[in-house]
Order: C-alpha cells, then structure tokens, then sequence
C-alpha cells in the first residue's frame, strides 16, 4: 500500500535541514581545524594511472571530526625485508556544505592529502564513502574519509603553510654546491637558483634549502638540467652570485636501525659493474 500522506518523514524539507545544521554544529565543536591539500597533476602517465610529478600549491583550512579517537587504525607499524614500514590509518568525517564553501569543491577526491597538526603528519585520502550515515530524512550530510599515512615521493609542497612545506625539505633529496670564494650576496631559503642567462632560459636550477656563508655550501632541491663547475649561480631573488666550484651526490636521507638500502646498494655494486655502457654484449 503507499506510505500515508500524512507522515512524510523521509521526504521533510524541514527536518532534513535541522538534522543538517545539527551535523555540521556538532563537527565545529568536536572537531579540530585541518588543512585539506588537492592534488594537481603534472604530468600524468595515462598507461600507468600515476603522476610522479604531482604536487600540492594549495591548502584550505577547514574543520574535520576524528572518529579514530583511540589512536591510529591501519595496520600500524610492521617490519619489513625493506625497513619499518609504517601504515597509520585515519577517519575523518567533514560537513559536505562546509566542505564546498572552503574548499570550492563538490567531494574530496582519493589522491588528496589532509595534514593533522597534532601529529604534525600528511594522510593520503584513499577512499571517500558518503553514504555514512544512511540518508537521514533522506539525504546526507557528510563525507567520511578514509585515509592512510602518506609517503613522500618527490611531490612538490607550496601551499604557503609553513609546517606543511618544510616537510618537502626535510625529506626531499638534495644536491649541495659548494662555491668558490669572492662571490657576492646571500641566498634566500626558498629562492629559485640558475646557471645561465636568466632563470627561464636556464642551464641549470634549483629551490635553495640552505645557504651556509661559512663553508659556502649551497643546498638546493627539486632540481632541473645540470650544475656545471666554474660557472655562475644566480639567486633570482636575492641576486647572490657566486661560482660553482664543486658539486656533490645528493644527499643522503637520515637511516633507521631497520633500513636495509645501504647494504643493498653496496652488494649491488659488488655483484654488477654499472659501469658498462652495454651489459648484454659487446660494442661493435
């Protein structure tokens, strides 16, 4: 038989905006401010579904709910034949009409990051389920988001925040210049470097992570060409010149007792010479 015409429970305009104005009042006290990082891609490789060079220019503040209030979910911590693995999962729920006025966004997307002041960590959104709770009056009013540990991989971070880009510093590679004396001027952290005519006609660049006058060591990352030796490098703000006298590998990054990358890369090289041009044969 139809539902009675009476008792349109379901369908009540009415209630469906107080249960609304309810969920996203009670987000804003029990919830704690975040910052929600979309992803823009760079150059996505469409075969593989992957964009290496992805990176993140923008970061809107906005409150989330941590339903995981007993710790961190996941997996957690395991030790690997690679190192410590570490695999934290999270739960947030965000009001979806305060989602798109912060954001201009309809949904967050998978592939997105939410940095958590509190642990000072970026969780990678794997999933976004809508549908939690089930229609309340018929329709929803949240977004519950799965996400898990992220794990850097040469992104660019230039969200203007400052706790969020130097996470890109510390765990980005480096290359460190070291100069000859004489040069002139003080590199600014953050900068753009070159070698060349000018940083677009470039031969060379780089973001300087630290300038040290004493040793004259300059670090740079998220580089591109190729520093030469005996040539200038240009700060493009702070307009320091100084020669290139040395460069050296890239930096290495802190080890943990459980990593094991060393004494793969020092077995490797005793087992193949990657000193061959052509491995599988002879030059003819």
């Amino acid at each position: 038989m139809p539902t009675n015409l009476y008792f349109q429970n379901v369908t009540s305009h009415a209630e469906q905006e107080l249960v609304n104005s309810l969920t996203s009042e009670v987000i804003q006290i029990h919830g704690m401010d975040v910052f929600y990082l979309p992803r823009t891609l760079v150059k996505e490789d469409l075969i593989m579904g992957e964009d290496v060079l992805s990176k993140f220019s923008t970061a809107y503040e906005i409150e989330m709910y941590l339903k995981t209030t007993e710790g961190f979910g996941g997996e957690g911590d395991l030790v690997s034949k690679f190192g410590l693995d570490v695999r934290d999962e999270v739960i947030f729920t965000v009001h979806k009409d305060r989602f798109e006025l912060a954001t201009d966004l309809a949904k967050p997307l998978e592939g997105d990051l939410v940095y958590l002041p509190i642990s000072k960590g970026l969780f990678e959104i794997k999933f976004v389920e809508h549908e939690q709770p089930f229609y309340q009056s018929g329709k929803n009013y949240s977004f519950d988001i799965t996400c898990e540990l992220f794990q850097y991989s040469e992104e660019q971070l230039e969200t203007g925040v400052t706790a969020i880009d130097n996470i890109e510093k510390e765990l980005s590679a480096a290359i460190d210049l070291v100069m000859t004396a004489g040069g002139g001027g003080s590199f600014s952290t953050g900068e753009s470097v070159y070698q060349g005519p000018s940083l677009a006609n470039s031969t060379g660049k780089g973001i300087v992570v630290s300038w040290n006058s004493t040793t004259r060591t300059l670090r740079v990352n998220d580089t591109s060409g190729t520093f030469a030796t005996s040539t200038n490098v240009t700060g493009d703000i702070s307009g320091a010149v100084w020669t290139q006298a040395s460069a050296a590998d890239y930096q290495e990054l802190p080890t943990t007792p459980f990593a094991d990358n060393k004494e793969f890369e020092t077995d490797g090289d005793a087992i193949l010479d990657f000193s061959e041009s052509n491995p599988f044969g002879e030059v003819t």
